[in-house]
């Protein structure tokens, strides 16, 4: 009897543990599963439904939910009022999303990578992420249409994702590269394609570990040799330059050893001129140094002459300034010279009426000497 029992009671463990495992792999019930969402194992999706906010109540289990091509406009702490404590992956691209509010993603603890690309931020709090939030993936890829919130971005980079390790801001109207990307400790791959970046200099990467820079498509014309310096300090790096407009002058040719020399530019077989004219198209690996002049194109010309004239000006200005200066510094002499002149000018004047009146006209004189006679 007692080994029947026994059989009896590891017939049902086995019988609980196929159940368990089963609960993990086949469709969660159309009563876990939020309306307009398909719900498989742990994943949850709810594709292009024209939601205006987070379905409700999503399955506790949950590791990855799908929320792509919706109209949710905005992010409020209510957007997941129940703790998802397995929810690893979020995607929320193409929602029109504008505004994120704080604590958004408080009860998301394990929350590794979240995909907000496709939107339009306005309104990004810097305090959405818990602390010690786990977030390694952030995606925002054509999402920021207005430049000057670039310096929120900044912000939550520095104060709120201590431990993002790829990050994609590509088609952002990004100008400048914000320094708070380059202090990130554990940054691995930075995705910059399609911006309007057209200068990286004074950048220095604190992340050894980068491994993937992307840059092409901007408005590049030249690198610096410190920032070259710098990127051959990272090892392992792989950077992309293709399709950004080189001027091929005199300064390039440093870049052009640089480039001859390193394998650091995946790409580098596709880096060509854009400037001078007679340059264009030539590829920088083959262009020939000895062509690499200073020559001022017209435009520079403009500007250089302008600039001429603007000194010119300043010149002239400040002579007429000084000139002013000395004469109110004279001002009793050159008065005192000015009545001298005057004075001198009356007694001669004085002096030619006096001969006039004297004298006022000779033939009148003659005449009366010869009726005399």
């Amino acid at each position: 009897m007692l080994v029947v029992k026994e059989k009896h009671a590891h017939h049902r463990l086995l019988t609980l543990c196929l159940l368990l495992v089963l609960s993990f792999f086949v469709p969660v019930s159309s009563l876990d599963c939020p309306d307009k969402c398909i719900c498989t194992s742990t994943t949850v999706k709810c594709l292009y439904q024209n939601l205006i906010s987070i379905p409700q109540p999503l399955p506790p289990n949950t590791t990855a939910l799908f929320l792509n091509g919706n109209n949710i406009t905005h992010l409020t702490e209510d957007s997941f009022p129940a703790p998802l404590e397995f929810l690893t992956d979020l995607y929320l691209s193409g929602n029109q999303i504008e505004q994120v509010d704080p604590g958004v993603f408080d009860n998301l603890p394990s929350l590794h990578s979240l995909d907000l690309s496709n939107n339009r931020m306005l309104n990004f709090s810097p305090d959405a992420f818990p602390e010690n939030n786990k977030l390694k993936v952030l995606n925002l890829s054509r999402s920021l249409y207005n430049v000057s919130y670039t310096g929120i971005i900044s912000n939550i980079l520095k104060h709120s994702v201590p431990k993002l390790s790829l990050l994609n801001l590509s088609s952002s109207d990004l100008i400048l590269l914000p320094d708070t990307i380059t202090s990130l400790p554990d940054l691995s791959t930075l995705d910059l394609r399609n911006n309007s970046i057209i200068s990286i200099k004074n950048v220095t990467f604190r992340s050894q570990g980068l491994n993937h820079l992307d840059l092409r498509d901007n408005i590049l014309k030249k690198i610096p040799n410190g920032t070259l310096a710098d990127f051959s300090q990272i090892p392992g790096l792989r950077l992309y330059l293709a399709d950004n407009p080189w001027v091929c002058d005199c300064v390039m040719k440093d870049m052009v050893t640089w480039l001859q020399k390193y394998d650091f530019v995946a790409d580098k077989v596709n880096l060509t001129c854009d400037e001078p004219q007679k340059l264009r198209n030539t590829p920088l690996l083959h262009v020939d140094k000895g062509k690499l002049q200073c020559n001022l194109s017209p435009s520079q010309k403009d500007v250089s002459l302008e600039t001429s004239y603007i000194f010119l000006g300043m010149v002239l200005a400040l002579i007429g300034v000084i000139f002013l200066l000395v004469l109110y510094l004279n001002r009793k002499g050159i008065k005192k010279w000015m009545y001298n002149i005057r004075d001198a000018c009356r007694d001669h004047m004085e002096g030619y009426h006096y001969r006039y009146e004297i004298n006022s006209d000779p033939r009148l004189a003659n005449l009366s000497l010869n009726s005399d006679v």
